[in-house]
Formats: C-alpha cells, structure tokens, sequence
C-alpha cells in the first residue's frame, strides 16, 4: 500500500492511474508536466481529474494505529478524532495568547487556571 514514489503508507486521498497504479495525492501534486503514472508512464489527466482509489484509502483508514498521547489501539483512521479529544493530550492555558507558558493534561487544566496570574487577569479584565 505504499506509494511507489515516496515510499511511505500515506493518509488522505489516493489517486490512480487509468492502469489501476496507486500513488498518494501529496506526491501526484507534484508530477511534473507531462504528468505520467510512475509504474507504467502512461499519461495522467489534470490534476482536478484525479481518479481516486477509495478502495486503497479505505484499506490505509482500517490499518492499526496507536494514539501518540495515550497509545490507545485504533485504526489510521480514528487516530485523529481520538487523539483531538484524547485525556492525555498536553492542552495550553486559557491565558496562552496573554503570555502563559504552562501546558498539561486537561485534568490539570482547572487548576492551574485558578493560580494562574495570566488567566486571573482576563478574567478580570473579561466584560462582564
């Protein structure tokens, strides 16, 4: 399932050949004029007529991935939507933009907020 030309299992899109050769989106964006598949060479369409594999992207989405926060076991393509709620993911500060440098897990978040002076300022200086 790798592309033949980045050598890497790519998420997303896939594109394909009228030959049915599979090369990842990222890597057909960069096919220089005149655009040819890179297995057979035959000549591609634009860019905007991509012929998409879903069979091959649904085939990446279903392989295993680990979360990189909790290591939770899922799939390529849930890994994103766990990993943006994941408990474990560091978080920043409400009060990050006003200078606050603190980043932890969401639990710790409360907490640090309430002695935080960044944050005790916007919240005083919050419209009420």
């Amino acid at each position: 399932m790798e592309c033949p030309i980045c050598l890497e299992v790519q998420d997303g899109p896939q594109h394909q050949c009228r030959e049915g050769h599979v090369y990842c989106a990222s890597c057909d964006s960069n096919l220089r004029a005149p655009r040819r598949c890179p297995e057979c060479r035959m000549a591609l369409g634009p860019l905007n007529q991509a012929i998409r594999c879903r069979s091959h992207e649904e085939r990446i989405a279903a392989l295993p991935a680990a979360c990189s926060h909790c290591g939770l076991a899922t799939t390529r393509g849930e890994v994103a939507a766990h990993e943006q709620d994941c408990p474990q993911r560091p978080r920043a500060c409400a009060a990050a933009e006003a200078g606050c440098a603190w980043s932890g897990l969401l639990a710790d978040k409360a907490a640090h907020e309430a002695t935080c002076p960044f944050a005790v300022c916007q919240r005083m200086m919050a419209p009420l």
